[in-house]
């Protein structure tokens, strides 16, 4: 079945008051990060929480900021393997774990063709850590997840929790 993100976010925004722009947020298929640098008028910065790999699979969490304003609390899962070309999974594997860079300035970098497909859209409640983490006191908050898909394949799996409301 094909999700059709505009139905599931027109019910959530009516139980959630969901903002155009968290809706969008939501729904894209673009990049969230140019997303959120057109909307804060600001580059985005990535903080790191954690990051390990293991079996081969690049786990990631990251805070995305404008200026010390967190906005954004990303998950990513990336089974490095299944990057067939040795060269793209090292120069992949290298900026992950060198740099806080934001996973879609990662695929421009390298030039990949690939497109989101969304599995995915909710409001959840959220772990304490996470609130924590998008310093805010709300206990729900809009959240998808969604695949990067490569030459027919998941290249990625990323869960993003927003907290964009309050700071527009």
């Amino acid at each position: 079945m094909v999700l059709k993100p505009y139905r599931i976010i027109n019910e959530l925004s009516k139980k959630y008051s969901l903002r155009n722009e968290e809706k969008m947020l939501l729904g894209t298929d673009g990049s969230v990060t140019n997303l959120l640098e057109i909307l804060f008028n600001d580059e985005i910065t990535v903080e790191t929480i954690s990051q390990k790999i293991v079996d081969g699979i690049n786990y990631r969490s990251v805070i995305l900021k404008i200026k010390d304003t967190p906005l954004v609390y990303a998950t990513s899962k990336i089974p490095l393997k299944s990057i067939e070309d040795k060269t793209l999974r090292d120069n992949i594997k290298r900026d992950l774990l060198s740099a806080d860079i934001p996973i879609g300035k990662i695929l421009k970098i390298h030039n990949l063709e690939t497109r989101r497909e969304i599995v995915d859209i909710s409001c959840k409640e959220v772990e304490e850590s996470v609130r924590r983490y998008l310093n805010t006191e709300k206990r729900v908050l809009p959240q998808r997840t969604y695949h990067i898909i490569y030459k027919s394949k998941v290249l990625m799996e990323i869960t993003e929790i927003f907290n964009v409301g309050e700071h527009l």
